[in-house]
């Protein structure tokens, strides 16, 4: 893969390279690829075969996301783990977002906006297993941190809407 479709897909065009906070930036650019997943939705006969969609979309993201960080990590920014590297906060925020299911755009505004705060104070804080995720090797550190902290948003996100929604 071409060294500069790595770099922007590693910095998720750019977000990560905002002088402040770039993970909170690229965080925030997940929420147009949601809005895409949520569009085709529509195309779907039900949850349980867009869920499907969304599991495969996600194991494929997870992916590439390890392969684009990993080839960030050795080759384009040489150093582990860069701040510039933001395409695993977006795997992240998707898999906090697996299951939900909203229908509308108050549904949809709702639930990206919980999931954002979720994934962030879980991304930030590290708790867990999470923060252990980060020594193994090869790009997988990098974005194992980041789907950790989205399959437990996942999960508490899940509850919420469950309850609330």
């Amino acid at each position: 893969m071409d060294k500069k479709l790595v770099r922007n897909l590693g910095t998720w065009f750019g977000l990560g390279d905002m002088p402040k906070a770039p993970g909170t930036f690229g965080t925030l650019g997940g929420i147009p690829l949601f809005i895409l997943l949520s569009f085709i939705r529509s195309f779907f006969p039900n949850n349980m075969i867009y869920n499907s969609f969304y599991f495969m979309f996600l194991m494929t993201f997870f992916a590439l996301s390890v392969y684009v960080c990993d080839v960030c990590e050795r080759e384009i920014f040489k150093k582990e783990d860069p701040q510039n590297v933001v395409i695993d906060e977006v795997l992240g925020y998707l898999t906090t977002l697996f299951l939900v299911n909203p229908v509308g755009i108050y549904q949809n505004a709702m639930a990206m906006g919980i999931a954002f705060v979720i994934f962030r104070f879980l991304d930030i804080t590290k708790l867990g297993p999470i923060d252990r995720a980060q020594d193994l090797e090869k790009g997988v550190g990098v974005v194992l941190d980041d789907f950790l902290a989205g399959v437990i948003g996942n999960f508490i996100m899940v509850c919420i809407w469950t309850i609330f929604f």
